[in-house]
């Protein structure tokens, strides 16, 4: 769709305030579009999560008559590709990560969303999970749950006091990651780990990363002196969950997507789950971070057009499917880590040592940093991998890491 008519089509923010929080003040009094003519809604929600969304919804549909919501599953990491194709063929209310949301609010998808939606997102959630709402300051989304990497480890090998630092396991026992063929989501943090910022500090700032200083260069030389630390094994994304289960490593470093294999690999008995640890780089010891992530669920309100009736219940919905109640199901569910205060505080949540690891992990910047929403993220990802497996791999000289980390910086503040 043309840029004119995204701008024809979209109301202002001003009046969209007018709109969203009007025309749901009155739904107050009466159900939206109660009338006469059913307003439908697609829903775009994660894969495998469409039966557990279907009774959320039901109950949405009954406390909003005139309403009607057609469930999809739609693979949520191509959220942004999905709805950028046809904005008005895409769903009015669509799951995405957070780190999509800046170059969806940039290509005029996504709108700010309505005062009264933003108050809430902000004193319902984590800090952290409102900050993945937002972007430049304003809030475009509503979170839903929060995700981070975890050390899991075999509680036959090391104890719960041993995983505190990463010294210790691997002194007392083995320590497994990919760092031949290098993963820099995984790897990438340790320079967050050391005091730099990755495009500034709040994420947003293009020409905001400074890793070409003597912090980067400690981190690259902790890298390569990994191959000569008995305690760490290299392995493979094929073989990390078979060397785990085998006893070849004793932890390891993933999120709650691998804990169902990683509980397999070594036994329900043996299974231990902890928040990283902390970690001796030049001399120092800080805190290991990981890379944080949301889930949002955003309005798109090309659909509706200029039905501001739709407009408004898609909101509705969007606050409706992320709420309290909403996202504890979806815990109990499909084990979703909630980002709601309340819903954290939950028995279910706080019974699960997965949940609470990756809740602590998210509490604050101490454990991890927000994955930018740039779309300078493409370079980032190619450019840190080759510096990161070049410096395992030897292809890079010690006396070149400071050069080759400050040509880094100048590449992505280069990146359009």
């Amino acid at each position: 769709m043309e840029k004119n008519t995204w701008k024809k089509l979209l109301v202002s923010t001003a009046a969209l305030s007018v709109v969203a929080g009007g025309a749901i003040a009155a739904s107050q009094a009466k159900p939206v579009e109660a009338a006469s003519k059913t307003t439908t809604l697609k829903l775009w929600v994660p894969t495998d999560t469409k039966e557990t969304y279907t009774e959320i919804v039901k109950n949405f549909e009954k406390e909003n008559a005139g309403v009607k919501v057609k469930i999809v599953e739609s693979n949520t990491a191509n959220a942004q590709e999905n709805v950028k194709k046809d904005p008005s063929k895409a769903a009015d209310v669509f799951a995405l990560p957070h780190d999509q949301l800046g170059q969806l609010v940039e290509s005029g998808v996504i709108q700010e969303v309505p005062a009264k939606y933003a108050k809430e997102v902000k004193a319902n959630n984590t800090g952290q999970a409102v900050a993945g709402a937002q972007y430049k300051g304003k809030t475009y989304a509503f979170p839903y749950g929060i995700e981070s990497q975890v050390l899991f480890y075999n509680k036959s090998k090391l104890s719960a006091d041993d995983v505190k630092s990463y010294e210790t396991i691997t002194s007392k026992a083995t320590f497994g990651e990919m760092f031949k063929e290098m993963n820099a989501y995984k790897t990438a943090p340790l320079f967050l780990s050391v005091g730099d910022t990755l495009f500034g500090k709040d994420g947003e700032d293009a020409k905001g990363t400074n890793w070409g200083n003597e912090a980067g260069v400690s981190v690259l030389k902790w890298i390569a002196d990994q191959k000569n630390n008995k305690g760490f094994v290299n392995v493979t994304s094929e073989n990390i969950m078979s060397k785990f289960g085998d006893g070849t490593v004793a932890a390891i470093q993933s999120g709650p997507w691998d804990y169902a294999t990683a509980e397999k690999a070594v036994g329900k008995d043996n299974i231990g789950v902890a928040i990283y640890p902390t970690i001796n780089i030049g001399g120092k010891t800080v805190q290991q971070k990981a890379f944080m992530g949301v889930r949002l669920f955003a309005v798109n309100q090309a659909p509706a057009g200029s039905n501001t009736k739709r407009i408004s219940a898609s909101y509705k919905l969007a606050a409706y499917i992320s709420n309290e109640e909403s996202q504890k199901t979806v815990f109990e569910k499909v084990n979703t880590i909630p980002a709601n205060t309340n819903a954290q505080e939950t028995d279910s949540v706080q019974s699960s040592d997965l949940a609470k690891a990756v809740i602590t992990m998210g509490s604050s910047d101490k454990y991890t940093t927000l994955m930018p929403k740039l779309n300078q993220m493409t370079t980032f990802w190619t450019e840190s991998k080759a510096i990161l497996s070049d410096t395992y791999n030897g292809k890079i000289k010690e006396s070149d890491y400071l050069k080759r980390l400050k040509q880094f910086d100048k590449d992505l503040a280069n990146t359009k």
